[in-house]
């Protein structure tokens, strides 16, 4: 994979984060791809009639963490695992070039 050298700046917080990863260009590169996708997803579902808002995503998050709570956590890691999975899965077969 081909790399660039980009320059930005941040506020302090942030460089401070930086400053105290082993690696942060991987730690920002993941940063941004994990954006990305989420950017994705929500023109996904835009797209679909589904307006993702703060307070659908913040009941959302209270509910997967009430059945995290309430599940043994072997059975929701399992869960967790596949849905990444699968979520991997079309993500990659989004990013194949069509035959």
């Amino acid at each position: 994979m081909t790399k660039r050298r980009v320059t930005v700046s941040v506020p302090e917080d942030v460089a401070e984060t930086l400053e105290r990863q082993p690696n942060a260009s991987a730690y920002v590169a993941q940063a941004v791809r994990d954006r990305r996708r989420m950017d994705e997803f929500r023109a996904l579902m835009a797209d679909a009639g589904v307006q993702l808002t703060e307070q659908g995503m913040a009941e959302a998050r209270a509910r997967r963490l009430q059945v995290q709570a309430q599940w043994p956590h072997e059975r929701y890691e399992a869960v967790r695992d596949r849905v990444r999975q699968h979520m991997q899965d079309e993500a990659d077969d989004a990013s194949r070039p069509a035959a």
